[in-house]
């Protein structure tokens, strides 16, 4: 009996030691090494930091990782030295909808190209004459961006053995069925890959001709990779599919038809489970792989998943000690900078090489950071001339050769867009797009708007110089307009206007937001008088035809930082323009006979100046505010005034914003105009704005000059209004109702969907 009280406590050891499995490791003197596979999820792994975040406080040093999707990305960025504080703080700072989509930021477009830029609901790619449809996935751009920006300390390792933590990552070769094991190459571009969701993101192709999608596909839970690796201890993470899933939540044909892509990987996660030795599941259920703004809450359920294993954590971290402590690796250092050698862009078919060197911008043998290399990829891709752009560093003796992966787009596409408001009616927009016209390098844009009052522009420019900051352009803009006239607020007749302007031009780019131009132009305008004009003012409107062509020159300067084109909450835009007209001659068709005149009039000069800002106060409210001034030469020709009236989305040349009056309401040749608005976002699409605006209009500069300094009632108008504004995929929707200080009409403007 005092033997069996001896060898009691020895037996007991035995038996705990066989129930754990985590501990009932083989004995060596060899510390056993610890594996952690992080599964893929979407926005479910973000589990994977609060579970980092235990491992760390419970002391477990992992010895390899492995991840496929989104566990890729955690466990790449741990993997090169990020902290689960320091990934935590990424979840939590991070715009997840931004960074998983192809949005571009306004500010990052060219001036050229911001006034179309999302202003059609149908964009069709043209390829070999043939219009295709779109491929509805997304190229993950930004998401680019970011992993490439927090990768640059991998710069010079290529394989990822030689990382703190030995690290691979899954990918499948869609065309093969191949599992794709990285280990070694650009970690940001094989986290990309292995993240490639089919129907989300665009499949990553690399220069072996290979086709990948996210790894998830097949190997979601990868096991056997760490295992190879040479893990004895696997601890694994699982935020994938939904294990209790039962036949009630297979209700949809969506569900379903996801359900069964899905059904092979979810055979091969079961299979890698029963490898590992401590299995962390998170409840996730009431999550969706999508959810990226509830990151928070799925990160706190990655921490409380793995509390619940805490025991098992301590005694593993007690267990990994007796070897001697496990001191965690230290980060690779970070690098401010990069020492270039040269640059390389792969080939381009539709596109000149020079266009991407001159905008990136980048000389040989210089020091790069990481802000300049990005204001150069944010030049280059704000010309829209490329999906994706994708960047890595190849060791090159002591520096590196910067290497660009640029996917062009199609050489030709064709959007299209819908709208109406309530003066001008139903229209719908057509544009057109090629690349490579006439010229290698230039670019053809053409916008047609079909309506009762039809506009038509035509855009033709080429970026030359060595930095590719000069834009040599030809514009063509027509439009057949309606200036309809008033007599104490009520219509009495109107006007129709045929106006055609011809630039030629070059455009200095000071920045991507700002450029200062010269052209020369080419002008002809002509105003048509309706019946009821003629009738009421005979001795006025003797004419059929009353209008003006001439040559002349232009001066002008764009600035842009507004976030929003049409709906704007942050930023600024100033618009300068300069004209002169030398000599025009006349165009004059009198109603009483076929007389048709053609006199030469005196050259005529116009200056008009627009500044606006929008500042955010708070999360919610952004305050706008604005003035503009137009002023123009004593011989200035009546057919060229400035028409003041209606709001900004459905104007036209020559036509001032001005709320409380509608389209033309009032006319000037001089004017000062200040205006101040609140805007409030109700909820993510749905916005009230309050305006209010003032404007003091005159025949000549004098006389706007007094009118300033001792304003009277006649000669200022005042108006104020409030309306609503919802973002819808055809477009915004827009009610406005407002009144001004001359008389009691209220006014309500309408508009629905995309501009000309």
């Amino acid at each position: 009996m005092t033997y069996l009280f001896k060898i009691l406590p020895l037996i007991l050891f035995s038996a705990y030691i066989s129930y754990n499995p985590i501990i009932a490791q083989e004995s060596n003197t060899e510390r056993p090494k610890i594996g952690l596979v992080l599964s893929g999820g979407g926005a479910k792994g973000l589990a994977h930091i609060g579970v980092l975040k235990v491992l760390e406080e419970a002391g477990i040093v992992p010895d390899f990782i492995t991840g496929t999707s989104m566990g890729s990305i955690v466990g790449g960025l741990y993997a090169i030295g990020y902290s689960a504080d320091e990934l935590s703080a990424l979840n939590h700072t991070v715009d997840w909808q931004v960074l998983l989509s192809d949005y571009i930021p306004l500010q990052n477009i060219s001036l050229e190209e911001k006034h179309d830029y999302r202003r059609h609901f149908v964009e069709l790619p043209i390829r070999n004459k043939r219009i295709m449809l779109p491929s509805g996935l997304r190229e993950g751009q930004n998401l680019a961006n970011l992993l490439s920006g927090l990768t640059w300390r991998t710069a010079g390792i290529d394989s990822f053995d030689n990382f703190p933590y030995p690290y691979r990552c899954v990918g499948v070769e869609i065309i093969s069925g191949e599992i794709i094991d990285f280990k070694s190459g650009d970690l940001a571009f094989n986290m990309r890959a292995s993240m490639a969701i089919p129907s989300v993101f665009t499949p990553v192709v690399p220069d072996s001709g290979r086709v990948i999608v996210d790894g998830g596909v097949i190997r979601n839970f990868p096991v056997d990779e760490v295992l190879q690796m040479g893990a004895d201890i696997v601890i694994g993470v699982f935020t994938g599919y939904k294990k209790e899933e039962t036949s009630g939540d297979l209700n949809s044909l969506d569900k379903i038809l996801s359900r069964s892509a899905a059904i092979y990987g979810i055979y091969d996660s079961n299979e890698q489970m029963k490898k590992v030795d401590l299995l962390i599941t998170p409840d996730l259920n009431e999550f969706t792989s999508v959810e990226f703004t509830r990151g928070d809450e799925i990160e706190l359920a990655g921490i409380t998943a793995a509390r619940q294993h805490m025991d098992e954590l301590l005694a593993l971290a007690a267990k990994q000690n007796i070897y001697g402590p496990r001191d965690r690796p230290l980060p690779l250092p970070e690098k401010d900078s990069i020492l270039i050698t040269r640059v390389r862009v792969n080939e381009l078919q539709y596109n000149d090489q020079s266009l991407a060197y001159g905008k990136l911008n980048i000389p040989r043998k210089s020091y790069l950071s990481r802000d300049k290399l990005q204001q150069g990829i944010d030049r280059l891709f704000g010309t829209l001339y490329f999906d994706r752009l994708y960047y890595r560093f190849e060791k090159d003796g002591e520096g590196f050769r910067l290497m660009m992966d640029a996917k062009e787009k199609p050489p030709s596409s064709l959007k299209v867009a819908i709208h109406y408001d309530n003066f001008y009616g139903a229209g719908m927009l057509l544009n057109f797009t090629q690349s490579n016209f006439l010229i290698s390098g230039a670019r053809l844009t053409t916008s047609v708007d079909l309506s009762e009052y039809p506009q038509a522009r035509l855009f033709y420019r080429k970026y030359t110089g060595k930095k590719m900051n000069i834009l040599a352009g030809y514009e063509a803009y027509f439009e057949s307009n309606l200036i309809p006239g008033y007599l104490q607020g009520e219509e009495i007749g109107y006007f129709r206007q045929s106006h055609l302007t011809s630039d030629l031009s070059l455009k200095y780019i000071i920045s991507l937001n700002q450029q200062l131009g010269a052209g020369l132009l080419f002008e002809y305008s002509a105003v048509y008088p309706s019946k009821s004009m003629q009738t009421l003012y005979p001795d006025i409107f003797n004419f059929e035809r009353f209008g003006f062509a001439g040559f002349g020159s232009s001066v002008s300067y764009r600035a842009n930082t507004l976030d929003d084109l049409l709906y704007p909450t942050h930023g600024s835009q100033v618009d300068v323009y300069l004209k002169s007209i030398l000599n025009p001659w006349e165009d004059l068709k009198y109603l009483t006979d076929t007389i048709r005149t053609e006199t030469s009039l005196s050259s005529f000069g116009k200056l008009h100046i627009n500044f606006e800002n929008f500042s955010l106060l708070g999360k919610k409210f952004s305050l706008n505010s604005g003035i503009s001034l137009g002023l123009s030469t004593d011989d200035f020709i009546a057919s060229d005034y400035f028409f003041v009236g209606g709001l900004s989305y459905n104007l036209r040349r020559n036509q001032i914003p001005f709320a409380g009056y509608r389209v033309g309401e009032v006319v000037a040749t001089n004017f000062i105009h200040a205006k101040l608005g609140l805007n409030y976002r109700i909820y993510r699409n749905l916005q009230l704005e309050i305006l209010g605006n003032t404007l003091i209009g005159s025949d000549n500069f004098e006389d706007l000059t007094s009118s300033i300094i001792n304003p009277n009632m006649d000669d200022l108008h005042i108006g104020y209004g409030a309306g609503l504004t919802y973002k819808t995929m055809l477009g915004p929707v827009n009610v406005f109702f407002a009144g001004n200080n001359q008389d009691t009409r209220l006014r309500f403007y309408i508009n629905l969907g995309f501009t000309f």
